[in-house]
């Protein structure tokens, strides 16, 4: 029981977690329909760049620490390729690279998995139409 002097203050019923439910559910489903739609994207395959290109590429994403967007040789069950990894690179040695996705995840790639990679620019919304 609260003593606080303004009776609609002393009479709130504090619902705890149920006033938070529709924020968690909004929330879960968003991340439930993004997996869904990432599960059933298709990816084109990209042309195959060369080593030399590829590491030009990498070296200069490295020293500028911008965003790249990689292309793996996988391919998946029905043949098509998987999803484009895009993060910055956190570091190169002579035959890894690591590379920070969103949310800080690292994920360790062997150069020879490189078939395409490309520098990820983005438009200030300034320019955007």
């Amino acid at each position: 029981m609260s003593y606080h002097p303004d009776p609609y203050v002393r009479n709130y019923d504090d619902r705890k977690m149920a006033k938070w439910l529709g924020f968690y559910l909004s929330e879960h489903t968003a991340e439930m329909n993004k997996e869904e739609k990432d599960r059933h994207e298709i990816w084109q395959r990209r042309e195959i760049m060369s080593d030399e290109a590829i590491g030009k590429i990498l070296n200069q994403a490295y020293t500028d620490q911008q965003k790249v967007r990689l292309q793996l040789a996988f391919l998946n069950s029905e043949g098509q390729p998987e999803a484009d990894l895009i993060g910055v690179i956190a570091g190169i040695d002579q035959q890894t690279i690591y590379l920070v996705e969103e949310m800080d995840h690292f994920q360790t790639i062997l150069l020879e998995q490189i078939q395409y990679v490309e520098l990820v620019t983005y438009l200030k919304w300034s320019e955007e139409i």
